[in-house]
């Protein structure tokens, strides 16, 4: 699946865990934005690709001071 991702200043994308062996891949665009995967947080700065597993709980958050734009690829197993 593919998805363009827009998230608004303190937008948030919060997904339960998806089926087993899921994993995501988001490619920042354009602002700034925080992943976390099971309590784990990792900043993102734009043209960085973050891969993780999304069998787990994960969200998507936008920090920053401006609209944020990211690609995000779910891949299911």
């Amino acid at each position: 699946e593919w998805y363009e991702l827009t998230l608004a200043v303190n937008g948030v994308l919060a997904s339960n865990p998806h089926d087993p062996g899921a994993t995501e891949h988001l490619t920042l665009l354009q602002g700034t934005m925080e992943l976390e995967v099971d309590g784990e947080k990792k900043k993102l700065k734009t043209g960085a690709t973050a891969r993780y597993q999304a069998d787990r709980n994960h969200a998507i958050r936008n920090p920053g001071r401006t609209e944020a734009r990211a690609l995000l690829v779910v891949i299911h197993r």
